[in-house]
């Protein structure tokens, strides 16, 4: 199913095509008798689509890296380099294959080409970045900040449960039950309050973004913790924690200087 894009990118490479086989030619009646009409509509059809195409991936390209609403003059400016610039040397490489090849009676550089279609072809062009840029900048302009409503919601959808591993057997492991998540020899293992252990099937950073943070932290690389099985803290050299976890973990774990500040907070909050 072809997106939105995709189809203004269709139509526009044909509406091109058609008005590209047409412009400064041989009367309309004339042009659909010869074969090579029918020839060059298909080759341009497929040319103006490389560029509508090649405009929106550098369109997409850009909005992940220069905002029209915070770096405006920036963004316009590559902008006009990669999808305009880039753009018309597409057109201008397909215009000298086509005479070098294909149309070859026609002298490149010489031709009519050049101070009639080529410009208009440019036109085209900065048309359809105009129109990119400003579908982008709509989204920009009207995305929405997360409301009240929907932060519920984001909370909502923390883990409620862990799928452990034991042996052959999934088990669903409450998350009010897991007192600790380690990693160790690269594979990552959860601990409930009674020390039984389970196998996770995936990293533990993607187990940390399902936590929720209120009751979870990452203490380091290797840990995460539930603040119920968090006995006690203590300072150590050059700004480090030891922290001790409730029986019957004897494990003490050393939290960084850099995080350190950040832990204390989530403990005495």
């Amino acid at each position: 199913m072809m997106t939105r894009s995709r189809w203004l990118q269709v139509g526009g490479a044909a509406f091109i095509a058609i008005f590209l086989g047409t412009f400064n030619s041989a009367p309309l009646v004339e042009l659909v008798r010869q074969p090579v009409y029918y020839r060059d509509i298909i080759i341009t059809l497929f040319q103006a689509l490389l560029i509508f195409t090649y405009i929106d991936l550098v369109t997409i390209w850009l909005n992940n890296r220069l905002s029209w609403q915070t770096k405006f003059i920036s963004r316009l400016v590559t902008q006009i380099a990669f999808g305009l610039g880039g753009a018309t040397a597409l057109a201008y490489s397909f215009a000298y294959l086509h005479y070098r090849f294909i149309d070859s009676e026609h002298v490149f550089g010489t031709d009519s080409f050049l101070k009639t279609e080529f410009p208009v072809i440019l036109l085209f062009m900065l048309f359809i970045n105009s129109l990119f840029s400003g579908i982008a900048y709509y989204q920009e302009l009207t995305q929405k900040e997360p409301n009240q409503v929907e932060t519920a919601t984001k909370e909502a959808q923390f883990a409620t449960t862990l799928l452990g591993i034991q042996g052959n057997r999934k088990i669903a492991v409450p998350i009010d039950t897991v007192a600790l998540i380690s990693v160790e020899h690269g594979i990552t293992w959860l601990f409930t309050f009674n020390n039984t252990r389970y196998h996770l099937d995936e990293p533990l950073q993607k187990v940390a973004e399902r936590l929720d943070p209120v009751k979870f932290f990452r203490v380091n690389r290797q840990h995460i913790v539930q603040l119920a099985a968090c006995f006690s803290y203590q300072s150590a050299d050059f700004g480090k924690i030891k922290l001790t976890l409730t029986p019957p973990f004897t494990t003490e774990l050393t939290i960084s200087q850099k995080t350190a500040s950040t832990f204390r907070k989530w403990m005495d909050r």
